[in-house]
């Protein structure tokens, strides 16, 4: 019964048994959870529930609360399982601690923008949110309405944004200082008839005073209609959704898709599976990032990509034609829900095939325009400079035409080099329908082939015997329903909503290219050593990067991962000042900047930070053609720089179309694969998910429909309050922030185990020049910040200065703690630092000097730790010491090399840092904040880029050596990208002196790791 408190579980032992075999990272083997219930057992646990009753259980939960796991056979014949998208949206209305999250309707940030749903797509390109409810009534879209002035409006797309002062009539929603408002057009009713506006207009929705079903009820208002002239912007209609909802409220529900390849195994043998994920885009970004609110959808081991793909599309086609009825626990009423397609996240080579593209080794390159073409032609004037810039737009009606065509070709004579000619010419091979195309292909050549004693066929009985083969392969369907599923689909432009991945095409893209050819530098000059101890030496504090250890990276140097090339980026410029041409280090400070720009989480003026992100990326361009002038051309991903602007103003910052979060649920669904018997490796993986996400749903407060009672219902008492008392279990089932307590700003870190120390004996006391007779504090050894990070002694910190509150950064030089409050920070003495008038010459940076000027501040005046590193170039730091290593927590006689930075109060402001990046923006002064560029005279530099790429093959083909080293799409292939041209790029190898030792070195770089 639903009044039982321990509802729907039968006891608390089948309860908690069944929340503990319930954790996504903490799976549990058949044999294994024999062993935990036999362990129970025999510590007389009672009324402990059999293996076969927890899953007698997990079946009736599934009728219960809903089972989504629905069969699919595709064209081809494959067979595989989904999770019903339709089933999955609804969890999300149905449960507090999503829906109390989401916002309903794109916004309006203004200048700025944090989310998605601030991006232009969400605001103008998608379909609208259909409904918002005024004053009790709903109100939908395309419809005509009369507002409180009298006036009649048809609203087009309903948005929020922020309150106007000069509409006192405004009223706000949920939303803090959010006004929803609707674009539309104004209606004026005539003896003519009514007459719609050219022109759209805004207006605030709480002036809406009759909806159309009041207009319709009054009998003869309608009369009138439609002038001719008005026809083509609206009509005198219902919306069809007013009939469909039957009164209920409609939401749209905008979905992130992310398909991916992923090992099904623990061992390095690698068990291929394609894998789809999604998020509902109504969450905030911050919740979107947590592994819990990633939703699995299907995988297979069988299928190819685009026919899980087509799965998805229809799982999601058929829940926005029927509409999906849920429960919405926000208002406490029933809802209609209409999901639709965001965008399409993934690496390079899998959002190539969703757009039907041949790929990253085509000569047309990329999958959002048509630049490209031969080599020839890339190395030719006009060619290199189309790198720089985007081309002409692909569409998907454009690329389905294409197809279509190639198609055609298949029933002519010559197919097969025909097909070839038309990949290569325009970049478009559809996976999808590649099968049929390359059997049509066989077949005909097989037919045209001539043998001996026999009659050859004519064209037109070939072309007849291929158009019924092609008619049986189809199996009645058209073209279209073969092609790529997501031409066509509704709300989707593929190539425009696969967005350039920025920890593929940033970390493992381009950062990763540069730290192989410098590595390179480094080992030819013998200056790796150097390296490794410079980056020994780097200060982390403030960082927030613990992938630094120089060991590891140094090691390891070919097989780094995108955490490494992160932490890296931050900090290159600072070490490799000095070991590599001045043309490298300005691309390293270059990265820098780029790097922090595109981790913004909240852009505050949107055109000047886009202005500013492509000057980045052209300078960034101009440089790489000095050290690497083939690179561009060999490298698709320096080019896909060029559109990340344009992605970021239609979804917003570039880390919501990051695909770190499913790459980190990769190891999530690996895990579901291992604790299986792989019988059937697609319906185990949706069955152990979908298990997981109703026991989700039912202990965290969800709702579901009983079809006993006749109504929506939710666990019982016990049931919703069990992780209150038992965060760890939360924890454990992947609920964010379970059990976490927030700390206060003033609250200490540990302080020293020692006697309390007298105020006139204290640095504080002799900075604020006071005695306090019989006051004594404790010495404490850090203190946290207002962001909730400790802060140590001598390290630095950005605070508010306490006599006139603007922002400084300074080294903490003592912490003292009440002695009555161990807890709370009183004092904190600050060492000053002032900012140089300019940027250093070489790197680029602010300089700050430590000054001799000391404050004290209380703890809440402390903003953040920030991240300073010495300037050894002004400095000349130049000794190393041993350092003792520390191994198994012990000091041991083993030494390591550690950079000596000498006494001197110079420094550097780490603008390459992402922790706290708006923290260090606001504390730069103006004049600092912009740097120059590298390369002033553009046209020159590519000239000579140009030259460059001319004399080597020119010099390749003295040497009889005219191969090319090809590009390896997501692989591995820094380092075997060979560039010289007199006069040398930065970059320039000598060419291998025979073909033999190149091809073992290509073998053994095929056998090495890659990352896509």
């Amino acid at each position: 019964s639903p009044d039982n408190p321990l509802y729907p579980f039968p006891s608390k032992a089948h309860f908690i048994t069944s929340l503990l075999f319930s954790s996504p990272r903490l799976p549990f083997s058949e044999a294994q959870k024999k062993a935990v219930l036999n362990w129970a057992k025999e510590l007389g646990a009672r009324n402990l529930p059999t293996l076969g009753a927890i899953k007698k259980l997990n079946t009736r939960l599934e009728d219960l609360v809903g089972d989504p796991t629905e069969k699919v056979t595709s064209h081809s014949g494959n067979v595989f399982y989904i999770n019903s998208v339709a089933k999955a949206i609804a969890k999300d209305y149905a449960n507090p601690l999503t829906r109390l999250a989401m916002q309903d309707y794109p916004e309006d940030s203004g200048k700025g923008m944090s989310q998605v749903f601030n991006g232009m797509k969400m605001l103008l390109d998608t379909p609208s949110p259909p409904a918002v409810r005024v004053h009790g009534a709903i109100y939908f879209t395309d419809e005509l309405l009369q507002d409180s002035t009298g006036g009649y409006f048809i609203p087009q797309r309903f948005f929020l944004g922020a309150a106007d002062p000069s509409m006192d009539d405004t009223e706000t929603c949920e939303h803090s200082e959010k006004v929803l408002y609707a674009l539309g057009r104004v209606v004026e009713r005539t003896d003519a008839g009514f007459i719609i506006g050219e022109d759209q207009e805004i207006i605030p929705t709480s002036i809406f005073m009759r909806s159309f079903a009041d207009i319709v009820a009054n009998c003869g208002e309608l009369d009138c209609g439609l002038t001719a002239s008005s026809v083509k912007y609206g009509s005198l209609s219902p919306n069809p959704l007013r009939a469909k909802s039957k009164g209920r409220m409609v939401h749209t529900v905008p979905l992130i898709i992310f398909m991916d390849d992923v090992s099904g195994n623990i061992s390095k043998q690698w068990n291929k599976h394609h894998a789809i994920y999604m998020s509902n885009a109504n969450l905030p970004r911050e919740m979107i990032e947590k592994e819990f609110f990633v939703r699995f959808v299907a995988s297979s081991p069988h299928a190819p990509p685009m026919e899980l793909m087509r799965a998805m599309k229809e799982s999601i086609c058929d829940a926005a034609e029927s509409g999906v009825i849920a429960w919405d626990c926000k208002y406490n009423e029933e809802v209609m829900l209409i999901p639709y397609g965001l965008f399409v996240a993934g690496d390079n080579p899998m959002q190539a095939e969703e757009c039907s593209h041949a790929g990253l080794n085509c000569n047309y390159f990329c999958r959002t325009c048509d630049v490209g073409g031969t080599k020839q032609h890339k190395e030719s004037a006009a060619g290199y400079e189309s790198i720089f810039v985007a081309g002409n737009l692909r569409t998907p009606e454009g690329t389905a035409q294409e197809i279509r065509r190639q198609f055609e070709t298949a029933f002519k004579s010559g197919a097969s080099t025909k097909l070839q000619n038309s990949v290569s010419t325009t970049g478009i091979r559809d996976s999808a329908s590649s099968s049929i195309l390359n059997t049509l292909i066989e077949l005909g050549k097989k037919l045209r082939k001539r043998t001996a004693g026999s009659q050859a066929l004519s064209e037109t009985a070939i072309e007849a015997t291929l158009q019924k083969e092609f008619e049986d392969l189809m199996k009645g369907k058209g073209l279209d329903d073969v092609i790529n599923p997501l031409f066509g689909m509704e709300g989707l432009d593929i190539h425009m909503d696969t967005p350039t991945e920025i920890l593929h095409t940033i970390l493992l893209g381009v950062v990763k290219y540069f730290w192989g050819q410098t590595v390179f530098l480094l080992e030819k000059a013998k200056l790796l050593n150097v390296f490794q101890y410079r980056l020994e030496s780097i200060d982390k504090d403030g960082l927030n990067a613990p992938c630094l250890n120089a060991d590891y990276i140094c090691h390891y140097k070919g097989g780094l991962i995108g955490k490494h090339f992160k932490s890296l980026a931050q900090v290159m410029p600072f070490i490799i000042h000095d070991l590599v041409p001045q043309t490298v280090l300005d691309a390293w400070t270059v990265i820098g900047e780029l790097v922090v720009l595109i981790w913004h989480t909240e852009i505050v003026d949107t055109e000047v930070y886009l202005a500013n992100l492509s000057r980045k990326i052209e300078d960034f361009l101009n440089i790489t053609s000095q050290c690497a002038p083939s690179i561009l051309i060999s490298k698709p991903k320096f080019h896909f720089l060029v559109h990340l602007p344009a992605f970021i103003r239609r979804f917003g910052p570039a880390i919501v179309f990051s695909t770190e979060r499913y790459e980190s649920f990769n190891h999530v669904f690996r895990l579901s694969c291992i604790y299986s018997n792989r019988q059937a490796p697609s319906r185990d993986s949706c069955k152990t998910f979908s298990r997981q996400d109703i026991m989700k749903h039912i202990t965290t407060g969800g709702y579901w429909y009983d079809s006993t009672v006749k109504t929506w219902v939710r666990g019982g008492e016990m049931v919703l309050g069990y992780f209150d008392e038992h965060p760890e279990q939360a924890r454990l089932l992947g609920i964010p922030n379970a059990g976490k307590i927030e700390t206060a700003p003033t609250a200490a870190g540990k302080t020293a185990q020692k006697d309390a120390v007298s105020w006139k004996t204290t640095r504080c006391a002799k900075i604020l020049r006071t005695d306090r007779p019989g006051v004594s504090h404790h010495l404490g050894k850090s203190v946290v910040t207002r962001q909730g990070e400790h802060a140590r002694l001598d390290g630095h910190v950005i605070f508010r200065h306490p006599a006139h509150g603007k922002p400084h950064i300074g080294r903490v030089r003592e912490i003292l703690v009440s002695s009555d409050d161990r807890q709370t920070a009183e004092h904190i003495a600050l060492q000053l630092f002032t900012f140089a008038d300019t940027l250093h010459p070489s790197l680029h940076l602010p300089c700050l000097t430590l000054t001799d000027n000391e404050v004290v501040a209380a703890g809440i005046d402390l903003i953040c730790i920030v991240n300073l590193q010495h300037n050894c170039i002004d400095s000349r730091c130049t000794d190393v010491f041993q350092k003792p290593l520390h191994q198994e927590r012990t000091e041991t006689s083993r030494t390591k090399a550690v950079m000596k930075h000498e006494p001197t109060p110079k420094f550097f402001l780490n603008v390459y840092s992402i922790h706290n990046y708006e923290y260090i923006l606001l504390i730069v002064p103006d004049t600092l904040r912009e740097t120059p560029l590298r390369v002033v005279n553009v046209a020159e530099a590519r000239a000579v880029a140009l030259r460059q790429l001319r004399d080597k093959r020119a010099a390749k083909k003295a040497d009889g050596d005219v191969s090319q080293p090809a590009d390896d799409g997501e692989g591995d292939g820094a380092d075997a990208q060979i560039l010289s041209a007199p006069p040398p790029s930065a970059f320039d190898r000598a060419p291998a002196k025979t073909r033999k030792p190149a091809a073992s070195k290509a073998k053994a770089k095929a056998k090495g790791p890659s990352a896509r």
